[in-house]
């Protein structure tokens, strides 16, 4: 049989030999090699005065607001309180001792505070308490103990006699028949009658072994001072 013959043969039955492509996409393990077209990417459009701003990196993120719940927490502390000192350490302001005037001032036998000179030390203190402070006044024959209670002054030698009572306020009753510091020599007049010794600064009564003692402010004519001493033989 001649070679056209057989082909004529093959076109009638519609017989077809695959193709290499065909070939290769129905045997198992083998790879497409045909080429494909290579696909660019369209760069991002940019200003044209940064040309390199397709290689910037992405901005970072930014931090995470506070959590509304921690600002109210952080609101809500309450400063730091200075402890009180407690009660026990505290301590209270002494009381003022109270002016019992049992015996008035009078120039036969005079007192100051309801005290006479010479009384004791303890005396003093059984009848006004412990006084607020204590000191010395150094005298070269006799060193003078002196007790401060604020409103007045008392003063004991080296034998514990009291030798005087100084008043320092106007708050107190020191026994003069109603006289008082701050008041006028008028009413000194009054309540003390007349003095041994007047001068524009001091009046003085005189008592055996004793001074009252009251000086006076020139320019007010007011008392600023009473004192009852030993008089010193």
């Amino acid at each position: 049989m001649s070679p056209a013959t057989i082909v004529l043969i093959l076109l009638l039955s519609g017989c077809t030999y695959p193709t290499s492509e065909s070939a290769n996409q129905h045997q198992p393990g083998t790879q497409d090699m045909t080429p494909q077209p290579l696909t660019l990417a369209e760069p991002t459009p940019t200003s044209p005065s940064s040309p390199a701003a397709i290689y910037e990196p992405a901005p970072a993120t930014p931090p995470a607001a506070a959590n509304a719940s921690d600002k109210v927490s952080l609101a809500s502390v309450e400063p730091a309180v200075k402890s009180e000192p407690s009660v026990s350490e505290v301590k209270p302001a002494p009381a003022k001792p109270k002016i019992d005037i049992r015996d008035p001032y009078n120039q036969a036998k005079p007192t100051l505070l309801g005290l006479t000179l010479n009384s004791s030390k303890e005396g003093v203190t059984t009848r006004y308490g412990k006084p607020s402070e204590q000191f010395v006044m150094d005298e070269d024959t006799d060193p003078i103990t002196v007790l401060d209670y604020k409103d007045f002054l008392v003063g004991f030698n080296k034998k514990n006699q009291l030798t005087f009572i100084d008043i320092r306020s106007a708050e107190i009753n020191p026994g003069l028949n109603g006289l008082k510091l701050g008041q006028s020599t008028s009413q000194v007049y009054e309540a003390l009658g007349k003095p041994d010794t007047n001068t524009s600064f001091v009046l003085t009564y005189k008592s055996t072994g004793a001074v009252l003692k009251l000086d006076i402010d020139p320019k007010t004519d007011k008392v600023n001072s009473i004192k009852l001493f030993t008089l010193q033989e």
